[in-house]
């Protein structure tokens, strides 16, 4: 794109965490900047999430080690110093499989490599992080990830862009965006109360993203996965991390007083073409089934009742990465196709995003993130 020099009008869609951050990091620059939320600031898929800030990873190269840490800098300065709080509980993924036990013991050594403290254990060791070994082979534990509340992070981002003189708006559905006839290059965006110049469109909208990617014929390989979730409250203690299983159950500690625990689906597989409208997904009766039989696994959760449930969706890539970077319709730019991982990377894929902006920044980044590479 080049060094862009003349003041420009930048146009966010959506108000989830990556939205936020993406708005907080350019309330330092110059650029008039708008946030559109159609909602109320994270309350949709970043509200659905379970909040947990990973380092751990499954095979990751460099680049993705890097690129969580340099999320995981700016979380921590915002957690140790700011005035939000997140609670240090780790992350275990448990392998059920030999070759899968292998590919967990190949990632502590990666992650150890980038500074984080990461081991596998054997499954005699899990009981001491209060999972069963039954059925398990090992496991991978990261035992300084935290969890946090993601709205109120949202929430947090937003104030901050509001300080630095974005304009975030609430209750403004967008219908569609614009583009110049001489160029293709976007040139407003439309919605339920009018028009707004841009000459930059971030879509940062969740599993929206396809939607809105269409109204400027722009195609992407994103898919969407279920992610329901049920909150579960039993009588004792859950003492385990964020404990991730082969066979994508994981259980999240949560409660006040520590005897309750989100059980929910991690999928993250693409499967080309398969979407779900947002606003038409429940909790299938399957899962919440089989959620209430985890105390087989987790033994402080057996007897456990149900006591709300929620459903949010994934939207993911072919390449478990997101999609960051500007199109090929001039001007537009997305930051989208988290895979799971939204609230991990938001102000890392925030630094990206400036960059694509302002024709500066991390240029392996913006590679490996890039819209061309599929």
């Amino acid at each position: 794109m080049g060094v862009v020099a003349l003041r420009m009008d930048i146009v966010i869609v959506g108000g989830g965490i990556i939205g936020t951050a993406i708005a907080a990091r350019l309330g330092e620059t110059e650029h008039d900047v708008t946030l559109l939320e159609r909602a109320r600031i994270g309350d949709e898929t970043t509200a659905a999430s379970a909040g947990v800030l990973m380092q751990s990873g499954i095979a990751p190269t460099s680049f993705d080690a890097r690129f969580r840490k340099r999320a995981e800098s700016v979380y921590r300065r915002l957690f140790d110093c700011g005035p939000l709080e997140a609670d240090q509980i780790g992350t275990l993924y448990v392998a059920e499989t030999t070759a899968f036990a292998d590919r967990l013991e190949e990632s502590a050594v990666t992650l150890r490599e980038h500074g984080v403290e990461a081991s596998f254990l054997v499954a005699a060791e899990l009981p001491q992080l209060g999972v069963e070994p039954d059925g398990a082979v090992g496991g991978l534990y990261t035992p300084n990830d935290r969890v946090c509340d993601p709205t109120a992070v949202a929430t947090w981002f937003a104030a901050c862009a509001r300080r630095g003189g974005v304009d975030v708006r609430t209750g403004v559905t967008v219908t569609g965006v614009s583009t110049r006839e001489r160029d293709g290059a976007v040139s407003a965006v439309e919605t339920d109360e009018g028009t707004l110049p841009a000459d930059r469109v971030v879509n940062a909208t969740g599993p929206w993203a396809p939607e809105l990617n269409e109204t400027v014929g722009v195609s992407l390989p994103l898919s969407h996965t279920l992610g329901p979730m049920v909150a579960l409250e039993g009588s004792d203690p859950v003492a385990c991390p964020m404990t991730i299983f082969e066979s994508k159950c994981y259980v999240r500690p949560a409660g006040a007083d520590g005897t309750g625990a989100w059980v929910g689906e991690y999928r993250t597989e693409y499967v080309e073409g398969q979407r779900y409208a947002p606003s038409e997904c429940s909790v299938p009766t399957e899962f919440r089934e089989t959620a209430t039989r985890v105390g087989i696994r987790v033994p402080a959760l057996e007897g456990a009742t149900v006591v709300d449930e929620w459903i949010g969706l994934r939207t993911v890539t072919p390449d478990g990465r997101p999609i960051v970077g500007e199109t090929s319709v001039g001007g537009y730019v997305v930051a989208c196709g988290m895979t799971g991982q939204g609230v991990t990377l938001a102000p890392a894929v925030a630094d990206i995003v400036a960059g694509v902006l302002e024709g500066s920044g991390d240029d392996d980044a913006r590679t490996v993130l890039s819209p061309d590479r599929f």
